[in-house]
């Protein structure tokens, strides 16, 4: 089996996981604004209790975004360390994506049939989120049926009545507020590092890794935004 280190920093969560020799390791921490001084100390310690070194791996797996500005660059400055030190590739994975995949290990899917289409949501502040359409193949293969795109909360009220998804999932707590029909589908989920696993061994066996340096974030809204909101709140991530 492929040997994979999976870091998510994407959201107020932190987490990683290490596939090695068949076994699955995971770490995470809920603590807000300290994606920065667990990640490493993280990664030590699933190599240690895996007896892997860097040297073993065949890849790093990481959500690139969408998601918190500042918790991405905290995973991905990580990654490029790991990656450059041993000349790593790098497998880049969407949030949402991966929040589709969190969502169909640990949340309700009783309902959820072959080819229903999931929409993730991620708040992205500003009356925004980022929003994510995916379908369910066979074996849980997850399919996505367009681009990430960031929306105002009237577009994804549009897009979700165009598409009538089975579930709606992620952080969109304020839209099922503002919209209590929604209740039904809504399930708040998380992405979680051990559900970029299967992603990136399937994308890895199709020659999707990449060197670290041609790997860019995908923020949705411009870096600009991300630097004002850095100035207005220092003491913050995302």
């Amino acid at each position: 089996m492929t040997s994979i280190l999976a870091i998510d920093t994407s959201t107020a969560a932190c987490s990683l996981a290490l596939q090695y020799r068949g076994r699955i390791t995971s770490k995470s921490s809920a603590e807000p604004r300290s994606h920065s001084q667990l990640l490493m100390t993280m990664v030590h310690e699933v190599l240690q209790e895996s007896a892997c070194s860097l040297s073993k791996l065949d890849a790093i797996g990481v959500t690139v975004g969408p998601g918190s500005f500042t918790g991405l660059r905290i995973g991905f400055a990580t990654v490029q360390g790991l990656a450059y030190a041993t000349d790593i590739p790098v497998v880049p994975v969407s949030t949402l994506q991966v929040m589709v995949a969190t969502f169909l290990r640990t949340g309700d899917t009783q309902h959820i049939t072959e080819g229903a289409e999931v929409i993730a949501l991620l708040d992205a502040r500003m009356s925004e989120y980022s929003l994510g359409r995916y379908t369910l193949g066979n074996q849980a293969e997850i399919k996505p049926l367009a681009e990430d795109q960031l929306m105002t909360q009237q577009q994804v009220l549009a897009a979700i009545s165009a598409a009538n998804p089975q579930a709606l999932i992620g952080e969109a707590q304020q839209l099922v507020a503002d919209q209590p029909s929604l209740a039904t589908l809504y399930q708040p989920i998380f992405p979680q590092a051990e559900d970029i696993l299967p992603i990136a061994q399937t994308i890895f066996h199709q020659g999707g890794a990449v060197p670290v340096d041609s790997v860019d974030l995908v923020y949705l809204r411009g870096a600009e935004a991300w630097q004002k909101r850095k100035r207005l709140r220092p003491n913050r991530e995302g």
